[in-house]
């Protein structure tokens, strides 16, 4: 029995906790600044830490389908700064990205899940790229149960 869980919801992002997996998932609904951009992930991960003691293996889904396109200042601060906050700093070890249909939009998720894969294999970390829900979620599941409970 899955409980969906309203964390945040503003005009660019709902943030909300599927505990049946567990998820912590947001969803964009139109494009952001990229200040807004920023700001609105970093809320995600705050929620993200305080969740975490709760849920050994909380997953993140992101789903970018309505994000639209991100300024080249945004691109490079999800490589230099993003991937170092979830990866190296928060342990989050199961990141999946749900891509919508525009290639000039998915080049960035698709440029951070091959950097940040490059960049923290030491950390256990596991990405998935997706084009829905249903495949997003059956990876994830996945992932958790191939983790050792005891990491």
């Amino acid at each position: 029995m899955s409980m969906i869980i309203s964390i945040f919801d503003n005009e660019f992002l709902t943030c909300e906790l599927d505990d049946s997996l567990p998820v912590l998932r947001h969803r964009w609904k139109r494009s952001p600044a990229g200040e807004a951009f920023r700001s609105n992930l970093l809320k995600v991960l705050e929620e993200y830490k305080k969740l975490k003691g709760s849920y050994l293996l909380l997953a993140w889904l992101a789903d970018t389908t309505l994000l639209g396109e991100l300024d080249e200042e945004t691109e490079q601060w999800l490589v230099d700064v993003w991937e170092d906050l979830l990866f190296a700093q928060r342990e989050v070890k199961i990141h999946a990205v749900i891509l919508g249909n525009s290639i000039f939009a998915d080049y960035p998720m698709e440029n951070f899940k091959q950097d940040a894969e490059r960049k923290f294999q030491d950390f256990d970390v596991h990405l998935g790229v997706f084009s829905n829900q249903d495949e997003a979620y059956h990876w994830i599941r996945e992932q958790q149960l191939a983790i050792p409970k005891d990491k």
